[in-house]
């Protein structure tokens, strides 16, 4: 009978030690994760000065302040950017946690050079924040972009001579708050979605597709060439304008979203219509993200959230994720068994800004299972304990709870 307990007593035991480093782990301050969202790529700078050293140091002040203006348009909705002021180059020094040069050249008075920086999220937040600015600082999964042309009733996507699949193809879209992924074009993807499928496509092969390209959402943009009326060929020349009409897919059917008119007079430099329509049908997706997210300071909100769990490895992973989710400010584990653990999460913002963030990580956070008015998870002594009547919510990571 003693072998048989100490047989049984083992897991119990090795559990318990287990509870104890997580416990450990868990009641220590939020660790930093990497927070795509306040880093800013691509700086670019060309100063020439007295001499190289001047050059070099002068560059650097020119980049940080490019790079904190190029942040703060990320952040904020394009009417509050209407009222952003820059602060002094002093002031954004202080919050830039590191950086990088990825390429430099050098003369004797002149200095190119290309920046990263990493600015530090809290301190980002508390200057937006003071200034009477709500911002975003969640990120979206990448937006898989449909790119279908309509000539008439005819539509292509997947034709080569695609000129409206072509601008998007030589566009950099990871940057910003809204990655952009263009389809390949292989097999898989033509029988998922053909040409003529923009407004009758199968949900279920969308969505497959969708999922492995590892996006959130698809979305269709249908661009209608319109040409002047002197024009004697419409298939060599660029139009004089571009109607972009952007149809969302979450719901699996294609449900109209905006449309936007590009003409020749907006352009400038070297844009064509394409590559103009391509810059604001991406800056109409980072605003209607921007509407979704945006927070102030002042909203400051707490939830109890439960996590059921069948292994260690899988708790373990829930963790993880949760401390890389962005918009979620601390979590505090409030209790844990061999099953199911409770944890305090401090987060900015609605319950439906949280789910949202959430389900960026591939994570959902349930209704509340019921308003407890003893709630047992409540800790005493903490400024973020919840009232007594907080509700408790389930919390999974999607991989792990079957749709059926």
């Amino acid at each position: 009978m003693g072998k048989f307990y100490r047989l049984f007593q083992a897991p119990r035991t090795v559990f318990c030690v287990i509870c104890c480093i997580l416990v450990t782990i868990l009641s220590c301050p939020a660790l930093a994760a990497p927070d795509s969202v306040f880093t800013v790529e691509g700086v670019s700078v060309d100063v020439t000065a007295e001499n190289a050293a001047a050059a070099r140091e002068q560059a650097f002040a020119e980049a940080q302040t490019m790079a904190f203006q190029q942040l703060a348009d990320r952040l904020l909705s394009g009417n509050q950017m209407k009222y952003f002021v820059m602060p002094e180059a002093s002031a954004v020094s202080l919050m830039i946690k590191d950086f990088e040069i990825t390429q430099e050249q050098l003369s004797n008075v002149r200095y190119v050079g290309t920046y990263t920086f990493r600015f530090q999220g809290d301190v980002v937040r508390n200057y937006l924040g003071s200034n009477g600015f709500s911002y975003t600082d969640v990120g979206s999964k990448p937006v898989l972009v449909l790119p279908f042309y309509q000539w008439g009733s005819r539509f292509i996507l997947w034709d080569e001579d695609n000129p409206w699949l072509k601008a998007w193809g030589m566009t950099r879209l990871s940057r910003g708050l809204v990655p952009v992924i263009i389809p390949i074009g292989d097999a898989q993807d033509v029988s998922d979605i053909g040409d003529q499928e923009a407004l009758t496509f199968d949900p279920e092969k969308l969505t497959d597709m969708t999922a492995r390209y590892n996006a959130g959402e698809a979305v269709i943009m249908v661009a209608s060439p319109e040409w002047s009326r002197n024009a004697e060929d419409t298939t060599s020349q660029f139009p004089e304008k571009l109607i972009v009409t952007i149809y969302r897919t979450a719901n699996g059917v294609p449900d109209f979203s905006d449309k936007l008119e590009i003409t020749n007079q907006t352009l400038s430099g070297e844009e064509t219509i394409f590559t103009k329509a391509v810059e604001q049908s991406r800056q109409n997706l980072q605003q209607v993200w921007k509407d979704q997210t945006l927070v102030n300071a002042a909203q400051g909100n707490i939830l109890i959230a439960k996590v059921r769990f069948s292994s260690m490895q899988e708790w373990v992973e829930t963790q993880k994720k949760l401390r890389r989710v962005q918009g979620i400010n601390d979590m505090k584990l409030l209790s844990l068994s061999q099953g199911d653990a409770s944890v305090q999460l401090r987060f900015q913002g609605t319950e439906d800004r949280l789910r949202l963030a959430l389900a960026q990580a591939d994570m959902t956070l349930g209704h509340p299972q019921s308003n407890y008015r003893n709630n047992p998870y409540r800790h005493t002594g903490d400024s973020y304990d919840p009232p007594l009547s907080a509700p408790v919510y389930d919390l999974y990571i999607n991989k792990y709870v079957s749709p059926y």
